[in-house]
């Protein structure tokens, strides 16, 4: 059964509790449709966590985001429609369910975990760890529990309305993420593939960097010393051990730039499915979806930064503005491991 709530919408606050109601005739061009309620199932959580069960809904505020959502077809692009969603953010939802992984004794950073969100007819998609828990701006996943579409001022329009709760990323630029009905959230780190830890390596320099696609080299990326086309982000660079580094930025080719030829990058299978692991010549390693890389709404792109000490982390070091965490920004780049769940 769909519920509709008319006049106005109760925001609850995440963090103090406190709820306001936001009217439908105000300045927000984000509030000027009313919203409905979607059918909830239960959502079990597993995998590589200490205490595996059922998450309780009822434990959790509400969080809200907007989203345009399109997709791509034989045709071209496809339009959905534009909402206004609320629901229960994966960084709430996972946050007390404390990670107990099985590589901790090898390598201990949560950098290499991931996600595979399922729903009852057997479909998923995958999220990192790192998009839901180390990037600037979190709790824009969410399993959304209400919706409300986005309307322009002078044109009719009749945007589908969800009945069931579904997954969210209003990170992504096309649609394929949306899991309608999901039912288990497992929790996996990165064994693809053995890495050997050597903690405090001097010197450590790679000269080139393999792009592995399911254990198939596909490229060799050798050193680039032509800045023309190189990218600069300036940072405030933050480890979640030793705090501030003064790095001031970051400057090199873009990630893209060396595959665009070789995967499609907006390939509907990979953005559903696909991983990419970045791993260091000491076998540290960080794990991202296919789709926070190649797949954005606000088209940030990762470039491999060129090292100013190339003896300390050389040639390459993975950067991405758009995480919080110096931690995601793999040094000594040797290996870009992409895989599929």
């Amino acid at each position: 059964m769909i519920l509709t709530l008319t006049a106005c919408d109760n925001i609850i606050d995440a963090l103090t509790g406190a709820s306001k109601p936001i009217s439908l005739d105000g300045n927000s061009y984000y509030h000027q449709t009313d919203v409905t309620l979607m059918d909830i199932g239960k959502l079990e959580i597993t995998g590589e966590i200490k205490k595996p069960g059922i998450i309780n809904i009822d434990d959790y505020y509400t969080r809200e985001v907007y989203v345009k959502e399109i997709i791509q077809t034989a045709q071209g692009d496809s339009f959905i429609g534009a909402y206004r969603y609320r629901g229960y953010s994966l960084f709430d939802l996972l946050h007390p369910y404390n990670q107990n992984k099985k590589n901790a004794e090898s390598f201990k950073p949560a950098t290499d975990l991931y996600i595979i969100i399922e729903n009852n007819k057997g479909e998923h998609v995958v999220f990192s760890w790192a998009e839901i828990f180390f990037v600037n701006n979190p709790h824009q996943i969410i399993i959304a529990t209400e919706s409300a579409p986005i309307v322009p001022m002078r044109k009719e329009v009749d945007y589908p309305v969800a009945k069931v709760w579904k997954v969210i990323a209003a990170t992504d630029l096309y649609a394929y993420r949306v899991l309608e009905n999901p039912s288990k959230i497992k929790v996996i780190s990165f064994d693809k593939k053995n890495y050997s830890i050597e903690k405090g390596m001097e010197p450590m320099y790679s000269p080139e960097v393999n792009v592995v696609v399911d254990d198939k080299l596909l490229i060799n990326i050798p050193e680039i010393t032509d800045s023309t086309h190189f990218v600069r982000y300036y940072s405030c660079f933050y480890g979640m051990g030793m705090g501030y580094h003064p790095v001031p930025y970051f400057q090199g080719p873009l990630l893209n730039s060396f595959i665009k030829d070789s995967i499609d990058l907006l390939s509907p299978e990979l953005i559903k499915h696909g991983l990419v692991s970045f791993v260091g010549l000491d076998g540290y390693r960080a794990v991202f979806s296919f789709c926070e890389l190649f797949n954005r709404a606000d088209q940030t792109p990762a470039i491999l930064s060129i090292v100013q000490d190339k003896l300390d982390g050389g040639y390459y070091r993975f950067f991405h503005p758009s995480y919080y965490y110096a931690d995601m920004s793999v040094k000594g780049l040797t290996e870009i491991y992409f895989f599929k769940e």
